[in-house]
């Protein structure tokens, strides 16, 4: 500290003190160290006006309630500050699900087709659909529900379709439940799956399926995309079920048409994600599926990811799977962890730890991370990133008010963090829009700026599964597309 510092008075000392501590923190930031070019500076100060005028004519997060349905109540797209950032290139999707993708649009279309079944539960409840010539004997109830198989046509007279079109977007939907534990909300996540599954994966229609969510995955300012899909068997009206390789096959060539389509977008790679059980046989079946999915399809499939649908609590801990630490030098891991609301946290915390341990290269949701600081530390120097996925935290409600997510704190540390989306269309979300204006303006802090935004963007690339070759090109045509952005927008 100089000599004048004492010279200083009180009032000029606290200060100056006052300075460099915000000033520190600031560049601890998350994007703290980012410089912006004179283009980024014009950007930014209409950015920031952008944001204020929001808050003045919206005052969302003025009158914001926690435990709301926050997309139905304020009219977040609605707002300059997403329409901005809906046009943004936002890089990459590290963390989304095939079966939240299936849009209001198409789902309304396909319960239009003919020879689909449905299966009602004694609630009236949709449980499953099948595509068939005949009555679907084969596909019987599971354990966990009870249902009976009619067409959707019959269904159709006996009910009004806007009953039908609404008791189903329920179904799907997290917008109007409220679970009371992990339990609850896995049965929910397990139906969704089921109901989502037993369309898409039929194989007139899987295609596209595929093709449509590629298109607004790029229609959302993504030009990259880490798939998690556990590869559903496809079928057709007359019974017959695929394989595996012709599911990861139609993928592949739906992802090759869709870049000669659209040249701007980078790729699309997939995450082998099937649901995480007790049993060893089926966890033996898994880990020779991806070998078979890796040696077949080495440009498509980049890693293998076990999912607990929010429920660790019921399920075994990582580390119980032994098999896993045989084919960790084999397959890239990508695991969920830390995600549950459990009475004993020990299990979930220990999922934390198991993750790191068996090298997963990127932890999603991870939402108790803050109360590990010596896992943090590691992951920090290890460059393993946190995925977060903020609107399906809070629908699935791990948090119940954004100012209060865990992410924040990891965003004022400087944590190397990755926006996802998890589950969009579940609570009518854009693909990552909705997710980068919460993590924005709900859970950074006023501070936070385009840096913040920029570092987001190219954290997608840094931590994705490309080499080192692939994240250069990326980062290029995403560098190109930005500095176009950013000429449009301050020429508006």
């Amino acid at each position: 500290m100089s000599l004048d510092f004492y010279d200083c008075t009180p009032e000029e000392r606290f200060a100056r003190r006052h300075l460099a501590y915000v000033s520190r923190e600031e560049r601890q930031r998350l994007g703290g160290r980012v410089r912006l070019s004179p283009l980024e500076e014009k950007a930014n100060f209409h950015l920031m006006n952008d944001l204020k005028m929001d808050n003045q004519s919206q005052q969302i997060w003025r009158n914001y309630e926690p435990h709301s349905h926050l997309l139905n109540i304020y009219n977040i797209s609605e707002t300059k500050l997403y329409s901005l950032l809906r046009t943004m290139p936002k890089g990459g999707l590290l963390h989304v699900h095939d079966s939240g993708m299936l849009n209001t649009k198409l789902l309304v279309e396909l319960i239009e087709r003919d020879d689909l079944w449905t299966c009602v539960g004694m609630d009236n409840s949709f449980e499953d659909f099948r595509f068939s010539l005949k009555f679907p004997s084969q596909i019987g109830p599971q354990s966990d529900y009870k249902c009976t198989w009619m067409l959707m046509s019959q269904l159709k007279q006996r009910d009004n379709q806007t009953v039908i079109e609404e008791q189903l977007k329920s179904s799907l939907s997290m917008n109007v439940h409220s679970f009371t534990n992990s339990t609850h909300l896995a049965r929910h996540l397990r139906r969704a799956h089921r109901l989502v599954y037993g369309l898409i994966t039929f194989r007139p229609v899987w295609r596209n399926f595929l093709f449509n969510m590629l298109e607004d995955f790029y229609a959302d300012g993504v030009s990259y995309v880490e798939l998690r899909s556990s590869l559903p068997v496809l079928y057709d009206l007359e019974g017959n079920n695929y394989s595996l390789f012709d599911t990861a096959h139609s993928l592949a060539t739906a992802a090759k048409i869709f870049k000669s389509t659209y040249p701007n977008f980078i790729d699309l790679k997939l995450i082998y994600a099937p649901l995480r059980e007790s049993n060893d046989n089926r966890l033996d079946e898994y880990i020779e599926n991806v070998r078979m999915l890796k040696k077949q399809f080495p440009n498509l499939i980049t890693g293998f990811d076990l999912l607990s649908l929010g429920n660790e609590c019921d399920l075994p801990q990582l580390s119980q799977l032994r098999q896993l630490l045989h084919i960790s030098k084999e397959i890239d891991f990508y695991f969920h962890a830390g995600e549950s609301r459990c009475m004993d946290m020990a299990k979930t915390n220990e999922n934390l730890l198991d993750a790191l341990l068996m090298g997963s290269k990127r932890i999603g949701n991870a939402l108790n991370l803050p109360l590990h600081p010596e896992i943090l530390k590691t992951m920090r120097q290890s460059n393993v990133a946190i995925e977060i996925n903020p609107l399906s935290n809070y629908y699935l409600q791990y948090v119940n008010d954004f100012r209060q997510h865990p992410a924040a704190y990891l965003i004022a540390a400087g944590f190397p963090i990755v926006v996802g989306s998890d589950y969009p269309y579940f609570w009518n979300a854009s693909p990552l829009t909705s997710d980068f204006y919460v993590t924005f303006v709900g859970i950074a802090s006023g501070q936070d700026n385009l840096r913040l935004l920029k570092q987001l963007a190219m954290n997608s690339f840094i931590y994705s599964s490309l080499n080192g070759e692939e994240k250069m090109t990326a980062m290029a045509k995403w560098q190109c597309h930005w500095d176009n952005w950013l000429k449009r927008f301050v020429s508006q």
